[in-house]
């Protein structure tokens, strides 16, 4: 299946200005997911389409059109305006941290540490390394509070500790990423999670902060 994307108008849910935008229709992935999910190729080129912006008020959404009304108040704010027009920034990854900073407001501290670990990809793909590890590292903050409220992020804890392990290990965080993947290791985790985080440790090991891959994991624990 090859991506496909088409227009569609929105309207604000803000500020109630109409505007168009190319969304994914459909999309496919073929090959090996990221250790820290991001999936391969089509797919993995899409992350543009993931996120809007709306051209008058600058309300950064996946759904212009969708919201919660207290969220006018951090778009005006200084933190946002800043953060969506930084220019040392890429402009993507901007607006997924404006997201982010919106779910923060409302505390899903699950969808703010996705929306970082988007705005880490973006900045992956426009070789901004600095920035890519500063949104990990927020993202890693994010998603350790949601654990604490309750708030799933991926299918059970062994997954979401690989993430954080993997987001650590990526910011350059690695004693804490060595801490975290020697715990979970401790509690005899399912195989997939043993085989990912034995990778990791692997890497941590080297002060490897690069981009792998999970048949990258399979392989090496397999060899």
């Amino acid at each position: 299946m090859l991506t496909t994307f088409g227009e569609k108008k929105k309207t604000c849910f803000l500020c109630g200005t109409e505007s168009t935008h190319k969304g994914l229709i459909s999309t496919a992935s073929l090959g090996s997911t990221d250790l820290d999910s991001r999936p391969p190729e089509p797919e993995r080129s899409s992350l543009s389409y993931w996120i809007h912006t709306c051209p008058s008020c600058g309300y950064c959404a996946p759904d212009l059109s969708d919201g919660d009304r207290a969220f006018e108040a951090v778009v005006r704010s200084e933190e946002y305006r800043n953060t969506l027009e930084n220019p040392s920034t890429p402009r993507l990854a901007g607006q997924f941290l404006c997201w982010m900073l919106l779910e923060e407001s409302r505390k899903e501290y699950e969808k703010a540490g996705w929306g970082a670990i988007h705005a880490a990809w973006a900045c992956d793909d426009a070789g901004v390394g600095e920035w890519a590890a500063r949104c990990r590292e927020r993202a890693s903050e994010l998603l350790m509070r949601a654990r604490e409220m309750g708030q799933w992020f991926a299918e059970d804890a062994g997954l979401e500790e690989a993430i954080l392990v993997d987001l650590l290990r990526r910011a350059g965080r690695f004693e804490e990423a060595l801490r975290l993947c020697e715990d979970r290791l401790s509690k005899e985790p399912d195989e997939t999670v043993k085989v990912i985080l034995l990778y990791q440790k692997a890497l941590i090991g080297k002060s490897d902060n690069g981009r792998h891959t999970l048949a990258e994991a399979h392989r090496q624990v397999q060899s």
